[in-house]
């Protein structure tokens, strides 16, 4: 199955899970390549995220495109609202398994599923206070998964987006990519034992996920309010926060 049209318009990196299982193969040593590919500093990006979520008193967390579970991980971490209920979903089974084995601890107050980020059918709309997604949304349909987070967000809840950005500096940006097509290959063939895709899709992102507020705009298109962004070192990523409204 290849994606249409109109998912290649608003999928940056062009990824289809259906054709390429890409995540189940490197499930496993998806936190070391993530280390690898950033130098480390998805951590410092992932716990300002956090620490902006644990700000927030909402009971009911749904994190999409969860992955090896990082962000619950880190959220339940901070010992912040500890009876809050999380949601840790992702389309790849191989993904939640490693997720489940992080948060096996915290049983008590995480829920595993495998979920959709563009068809949350099986959570109920307006039923859950944050959304996170973490370096996802460049693999997803940006429309259909912005859709679905606002669907099931109750009114005054909050969206949280850590997603790859671009730098304000066009020609510090056009360096920073001219680095990345060098360094990220090479990189990526040894660390990925020379499977293409770990790192191809990731390229593809970064060069293709709209500036910050290009994908602001998207956001307020969708229908939420008080759309906000911080840049993150330099502008590498960036966060998004935004509101669903109360009526």
């Amino acid at each position: 199955m290849t994606l249409d049209n109109s998912a290649h318009a608003s999928n940056a990196a062009t990824f289809d899970p259906l054709s390429d299982n890409i995540f189940a193969r490197i499930a496993g040593r998806y936190d070391r390549l993530c280390d690898i590919f950033s130098l480390g500093i998805h951590r410092l990006w992932k716990r300002h995220m956090v620490a902006r979520m644990a700000a927030h008193n909402g009971q009911i967390v749904f994190d999409s495109a969860s992955g090896t579970g990082d962000i619950p991980l880190r959220l339940l971490k901070t010992g912040v609202n500890s009876d809050r209920k999380i949601w840790v979903t992702d389309l790849c089974p191989q993904m939640l398994a490693q997720a489940a084995g992080k948060l096996a601890h915290y049983g008590h107050c995480v829920e595993i599923a495998q979920s959709d980020a563009e068809d949350l059918r099986e959570t109920e709309s307006g039923s859950v206070d944050l959304y996170s997604i973490s370096f996802a949304m460049k693999i997803c349909n940006r429309k259909r998964a912005a859709a679905e987070a606002f669907r099931v967000l109750k009114p005054g809840g909050t969206f949280f987006c850590l997603e790859a950005a671009r730098i304000p500096s066009p020609f510090i940006h056009a360096a920073y990519l001219k680095y990345m097509d060098w360094c990220l290959p090479v990189i990526g063939r040894i660390a990925a034992n020379g499977d293409e895709s770990a790192y191809d899709y990731l390229l593809r992102g970064v060069h293709d996920f709209p500036d910050q507020e290009s994908f602001a705009r998207e956001l307020e298109a969708t229908g939420f309010h008080n759309v906000r962004y911080q840049n993150l070192t330099f502008g590498i990523v960036a966060l998004h926060e935004a509101t669903k409204p109360l009526v």
